[in-house]
């Protein structure tokens, strides 16, 4: 089976900084984000700051 680096919650880097955009770094990633609904709407989702250094 491939791992998903995107959905990887040890890997604590935001989208933007893996991208190499980090002046529009996220600051806090959602992490086991839940869905609940058709409109992809999350609730209870916990929040973790991006640990790129740059």
């Amino acid at each position: 089976m491939e791992s998903n680096s995107t959905n990887d919650s040890s890997q604590q880097i935001c989208w933007f900084c893996k991208k190499g955009r980090h002046s529009e770094c996220m600051k806090k990633i959602p992490i086991d984000v839940k869905s609940d609904g058709p409109h992809d709407c999350s609730f209870n989702s916990k929040m973790v700051l991006c640990e790129c250094v740059h």
